[in-house]
């Protein structure tokens, strides 16, 4: 590694894109930490796991309200880290024209939708190690694709290392991005009914300076960006 270059860790997750066709926006976010951070950010989790009593797997769809001050925590935690960013892309499945665009193949497009959550977050002289979480593709080149691609694209400026599925249980930060656009999910689809996903949602707008998740940021937001895509 060349001197002065930061590495960075990305951890990406998806919500929504294959669920209930009554929920119009899906969305596609990450997590992302300098490399040399990751292991003191899981160690905190793992504490606040331990505090908490709150073992295994967590994430969106396990919010309950006997875990709320756990969650809570989580939010505290990001909020307060300044090593921990997010952003996500948020897009309206009703708008998208695989036909057209993809050849007809929906999981074209989806990569597409990856390629431009992330490619406009990536910074130059930068070294990047990115980890999506695990799905069957039907064609097997699509990682490799999307990490020949984003390459392409940035060749001169950001490096990618290393781009790669991995699967959310051994990964903390990921089930942190988890959390993360299944609330930004839940409040763009007008989603209501679980009082303690609603507080949770209340609770990250209000730490990251959001009036509410459902929102566009500016393209420079570096702590919690949405970009809400209206293109192809």
């Amino acid at each position: 590694m060349m001197p002065g270059v930061q590495e960075i860790n990305i951890y990406c997750d998806e919500s929504r894109h294959t669920s209930d066709p009554s929920d119009a926006y899906m969305v596609i976010g990450a997590i992302a930490c300098p490399r040399e951070r990751k292991r003191d950010i899981v160690h905190e989790i793992h504490q606040l796991k331990g505090r908490y009593k709150s073992q295994g797997e967590f994430g969106w769809k396990r919010i309950s309200p006997n875990k709320k001050e756990f969650y809570l925590e989580l939010v505290e935690l990001f909020s307060r880290d300044q090593h921990l960013s997010f952003r996500c892309l948020v897009v309206d499945r009703n708008t998208l024209d695989h036909d057209l665009y993809n050849r007809g193949d929906p999981e074209l497009g989806f990569y597409k939708l990856y390629y431009q959550m992330l490619v406009h977050w990536l910074r130059g002289g930068c070294a990047y190690y990115i980890y999506l979480d695990w799905q069957q593709n039907r064609e097997q080149h699509r990682f490799s694709e999307l990490k020949h691609v984003l390459e392409t694209k940035l060749s001169g400026k950001a490096k990618i290392h290393r781009l790669e599925p991995v699967t959310s249980h051994n990964l903390p930060p990921v089930a942190l991005t988890d959390l993360s656009i299944g609330a930004v999910g839940y409040v763009w689809n007008d989603r209501a009914g679980s009082a303690i996903k609603e507080n949770f949602c209340d609770s990250l707008s209000k730490a990251v300076g959001l009036r509410t998740l459902k929102t566009a940021t500016s393209l420079a937001e570096p702590k919690f960006n949405i970009f809400h895509f209206t293109g192809r």
